[in-house]
């Protein structure tokens, strides 16, 4: 019996043809958008209702804000105690969670197809009616400031704390999500209350449900469930526009203990909605998000630096930041940074080979379909296209759009959006060790960990 020749991996096989799930969509009087997607596989409902009350909506002097709120509405209604409303959800055998992120509030509730009527009656009850109780809110305020305490000692936080600063000055980007030590430290239930009542509204929202039902018997649940639901026009919302860096310069956090330097080489990036978005997916997938990237072959593979390097641009309204990050030796933090400009120059100058294109073309096509296998995970996809406002073909769309990529026009969208001359280069980790070796890539600029959280300057409309 021969052996196995393994010296080569198989042929990949034709990628799977897929659909994205069926579901219906309309705008409702109220001004918030539905989404229904019947899906009978298992006896489950997934529920979510998004809000525009994101991050980005926090007042200049009011980092934390947004997700304070978020945390708080769940806590007590006019109709029932923050222990009612947890005994309700458990009752039913589901789950109840709310937050915010950088673009939205939500509330996401998961329970069984039977008890879906209960489950939107609860759901809007709670973003409607909270009473934001004044020992609830000390509880939750402190909660936030102690694990701002807390991730001081993460030197990832540290490198995206000063990366924000130096990117988004003037905007709510500028600041971590949760805010800062002493922002919410300032915070009143007051301020909780105005912004809960100005941004928590129909008008902008969306509502998701996903799972074991009759789209009309939903449409009906849903309508009881909005009576009466109507809000005056929101105030404006804060600026989110920066210019792009004219050089690039060096910041460097200086923890002089540190047995390692965290890496980040940044710039803005592009608002969500932007027509390159789709296809800068594959560019990025190429360049560092993959295991097989060029960046994780290069500092990894090839020269040891690292256990992983990666690439991202981060989905905002506004310009998010594209981020390549890393985690070195003290010693090679110069070494590796050089590597990856030269990787992003590279990305710039030379057209990609028909096999890099083509392998990266096949991870994006053959990792979608997974990400469609779950109630979750259809919600989850689904929640992209209201969020953004993107057309119910998107999905499709963008994969045809990737197929449809050229490496003349990677190189075009490297070109335009990728900008290693006027990166900030973060480095977190011992500056005196750090500095000689970053010198050559613009002017440094050291930081003591104490300086990171700098208060808003400007007042509050």
């Amino acid at each position: 019996m021969s052996a196995a020749d393994r010296s080569t991996p198989p042929p990949a096989g034709r990628p799977r043809d897929f659909a994205f799930p069926a579901f219906e969509r309309e705008r409702l009087p109220c001004g918030l958008e539905l989404l229904l997607a019947p899906r009978h596989d298992v006896p489950l409902v997934e529920i979510q209702l998004q809000l525009p009350a994101g991050a980005d909506r926090n007042p200049q002097m009011r980092p934390g804000l947004a997700t304070l709120t978020a945390s708080l509405v769940d806590e007590g209604t006019d109709r029932r105690s923050g222990t009612d409303i947890a005994i309700a959800v458990e009752r039913l055998g589901g789950s109840l969670a709310t937050g915010a992120d950088w673009n939205q509030a939500s509330l996401e509730a998961t329970l069984l197809a039977a008890d879906l009527a209960t489950g939107l009656e609860l759901t809007f009850e709670v973003a409607r009616r909270p009473t934001f109780p004044p020992e609830e809110f000390e509880r939750l305020r402190r909660q936030a400031e102690a694990e701002l305490l807390r991730r001081r000692d993460q030197p990832a936080v540290l490198a995206e704390e000063a990366l924000s600063a130096a990117l988004f000055p003037g905007t709510p980007y500028a600041h971590l999500l949760l805010g800062t030590e002493s922002t919410i430290r300032d915070l009143t239930r007051e301020q909780v209350r105005q912004f809960h009542g100005e941004r928590y509204r129909p008008d902008g929202a969306s509502l998701l449900v996903v799972g074991d039902f009759d789209p009309q018997a939903a449409r009906r649940m849903v309508d009881e469930a909005l009576a009466g639901w109507r809000s005056d026009p929101p105030p404006a919302s804060p600026p989110l526009e920066v210019e792009m860096p004219t050089v690039r310069r060096v910041i460097l956090v200086d923890r002089p203990a540190a047995a390692q330097t965290e890496l980040r080489v940044a710039h803005p990036g592009v608002p969500r909605v932007h027509p390159d978005r789709t296809r800068l997916g594959l560019l990025n997938a190429l360049l560092g998000g993959k295991f097989t990237s060029r960046l994780n072959l290069n500092l990894r593979e090839r020269h040891g630096f690292t256990y992983g390097a990666t690439s991202r641009f981060v989905d905002r309204r506004g310009r998010g930041p594209f981020t390549v990050g890393a985690a070195v030796a003290n010693g090679v933090a110069g070494a590796a940074v050089r590597e990856i400009l030269f990787e992003l120059e590279r990305l710039r100058q030379e057209p990609v080979d028909a096999a890099e294109l083509a392998e990266s073309k096949t991870y994006i096509r053959g990792v979608f379909p997974y990400t469609l296998q779950t109630v979750s995970s259809v919600l989850a996809r689904m929640a992209e296209l209201t969020l953004w406002g993107l057309p119910d073909d998107h999905f499709q769309r963008a994969l045809e759009s990737v197929e449809a990529t050229s490496a003349d026009d990677l190189l075009a969208l490297a070109r335009r959006h990728l900008h290693p001359d006027r990166a900030t280069i973060i480095a977190v980790g011992p500056a005196g060790e750090l500095a000689p070796q970053l010198a050559g890539y613009g002017e440094v600029e050291v930081r003591r960990l104490d300086s990171l959280r700098a208060d808003p300057v400007q007042e509050a409309p």
